[in-house]
C-alpha cells in the first residue's frame, strides 16, 4: 500500500500542478479540491493525503505569483513565496481532505456527490471570507461580506463543475485500477 499511496499522491500532485499552469483555463476550474477529497478517500497514509493538494497548490502558486499574477504583488520585491490571502484557500483544501476521510468510509455515488458539493461550498465560503478579510476593496462590515460573497457566485459554478468532473475521473480511475488489480478466482 505504501508504494500505491506514493504513486497516487505523486500523480495527483503532477496533474494538479500542470493543470493550474495551463493558460486560458477558467477561474476556479481546477483538480485541486478533487485531489483533496479523493486523497481523503483513498490514500491510506493520511499525512500524504493532506500534503498532496498543498504541494500542488504551493508549487503552482510559486510560478503563477511570480509570472502571470505578479502584477498583484506590487508591494513585494523579489520572489513571492506566499500570498497572505491564500491561507484561506489552503485551509479549505486541508478541510476538504478531512471531509473526504469522514464521508467516504463506505464509498457510494451519493456520498461522492455530497462530498463534491460540500468541498465546493467549503471552498466558496472560506475563500470569499478570506478575500473579504484581506482585500481592501470590501468594507469590513456585514454588508461588505455579503458583497464579497455575491461577487464570488459566478466562480462557484466552475468550482462545482470541476469538482464533479475531477472527482468522477479520479474515483472512476481508482476504482477501475482496483478492480483490475484483483485477480479473478478460477473455480
Amino acid at each position: 500500500m505504501k508504494q500505491r499511496d506514493l504513486l497516487l499522491v505523486g500523480t495527483c500532485i503532477v496533474i494538479g500542478f500542470i493543470y493550474r499552469l495551463i493558460p486560458g483555463t477558467p477561474h476556479n476550474f481546477s483538480p485541486i479540491a478533487a485531489m483533496a477529497l479523493v486523497g481523503g478517500m483513498y490514500v491510506n497514509r493520511k499525512a500524504l493525503a493532506f500534503m498532496m493538494p498543498i504541494i500542488a497548490l504551493f508549487a503552482s502558486d510559486l510560478i503563477l505569483n511570480n509570472t502571470i499574477n505578479r502584477v498583484f504583488f506590487t508591494e513585494h520585491t523579489g520572489t513571492v513565496f506566499f500570498a497572505d490571502y491564500m491561507i484561506w484557500t489552503y485551509i479549505a483544501f486541508i478541510l476538504t481532505v478531512g471531509l473526504g476521510i469522514l464521508l467516504f468510509r463506505q464509498k457510494s455515488v451519493s456520498k461522492i456527490l455530497v462530498g463534491s458539493l460540500g468541498a465546493s461550498l467549503l471552498f466558496f465560503v472560506l475563500s470569499n471570507f478570506g478575500a473579504w478579510l484581506t482585500a481592501s476593496i470590501y468594507p469590513k462590515t456585514f454588508a461588505g461580506l455579503l458583497l464579497c460573497f455575491e461577487a464570488g457566485i459566478p466562480f462557484f459554478q466552475n468550482t462545482l463543475m470541476s469538482n464533479l468532473l475531477f472527482v468522477g475521473i479520479f474515483v472512476g480511475s481508482l476504482e477501475l485500477l482496483t478492480q483490475r488489480s484483483v485477480e479473478p478466482k478460477i473455480a
